[in-house]
């Protein structure tokens, strides 16, 4: 049976959530709800949770912050209204919703919520994209499978947990592969920017250089995005259609050839390379290397 059979939305409700407003979607929900956050780290502009909760209606006021919320539990039926759309669907363990700032919502599961929360400030999208003038509008999204952002949320929430995430550059440099994903995927069709040119040749080879020179550094895309003279967003978007990877990606792979490299090379301790690489930990170096190539280091090493 559908969920809106259920019961009809509240319409009282409804309007109350309407008219009220906060600045963060956090303080929309009971602080027993919440299983951890990022609240205190130096996380700019950027925020993630974890919330665990009985299934109820929840009807949540608009937020000054894009909401993404992955899917941690097992499927089940989702109603959801953002604003004036509505849809009734399935949520898979995985999936993600997107939840535009300034929008209000009503959302009705049938099993208990089980989901990962990132917030994230809308001057970031302005910053990347490098335009200043008017304010870039997201589409709504009811549920689909975004493997990039499923991944980002996951190395967010590693580290939380193992306290890895404690330099501000780490965080800002997955705010802006977040910011640029959201421009490049949910922006609105009345604001979207004309098809982006490939970088030239010697721009392309100023940034590989770039890379794999300081594979030890913090690489933002800001960094790479500098090297060319080009906006965050226009550099993103170039360098996408030249190389068919975003500049994260990009980075990610140029870590995991010289952390091959280097196992099969050296000698050199997992925890030793892993800090070569500029990984905040072995455990981050060891999960990152293992969705990679599917394997451990350490099995990797003794195979080869």
């Amino acid at each position: 049976m559908p969920l809106l059979d259920a019961m009809p939305v509240d319409s009282r409700r409804w309007r109350g959530a309407e008219r009220a407003f906060m600045d963060e979607p956090l303080d929309a929900v009971p602080p027993e709800q919440v299983q951890c956050s990022s609240a205190g780290l130096p996380w700019h502009g950027m925020s993630l949770w974890h919330q665990r909760a009985d299934a109820q209606d929840l009807y949540i006021p608009p937020a000054g912050k894009h909401c993404i919320i992955v899917r941690r539990g097992p499927s089940t039926g989702l109603l959801q209204r953002h604003g004036n759309e509505m849809h009734d669907t399935r949520w898979n363990t995985g999936d993600m919703v997107l939840l535009p700032a300034h929008t209000p919502s009503f959302w009705r599961t049938e099993l208990p919520r089980d989901n990962l929360h990132l917030d994230l400030s809308p001057q970031w999208l302005q910053k990347v994209s490098g335009d200043a003038g008017r304010p870039i509008a997201l589409r709504s999204c009811f549920g689909k499978s975004d493997p990039l952002l499923t991944q980002l949320v996951q190395v967010l929430l590693l580290a939380l947990n193992d306290n890895s995430g404690l330099q501000p550059a780490f965080a800002d440099g997955i705010a802006s592969t977040v910011a640029i994903h959201l421009l490049e995927h949910y922006r609105a069709p009345d604001s979207a920017p004309p098809p982006a040119a490939a970088l030239s040749a010697r721009q392309l080879r100023r940034v590989q250089a770039l890379v794999r020179d300081n594979l030890d550094q913090p690489l933002t895309t800001a960094l790479l995005a500098a090297e060319v003279e080009l906006s965050v967003f226009h550099f993103s978007r170039c360098f996408k259609a030249t190389c068919g990877l975003t500049p994260h990606q990009f980075v990610l792979q140029q870590r995991m050839l010289r952390a091959r490299a280097l196992l099969r090379e050296s000698g050199a301790a997992v925890g030793d390379i892993a800090a070569q690489l500029g990984f905040s930990s072995g455990s981050h170096f060891s999960q990152a290397f293992s969705r990679h190539w599917g394997m451990t280091p350490l099995r990797f090493r003794m195979q080869h």
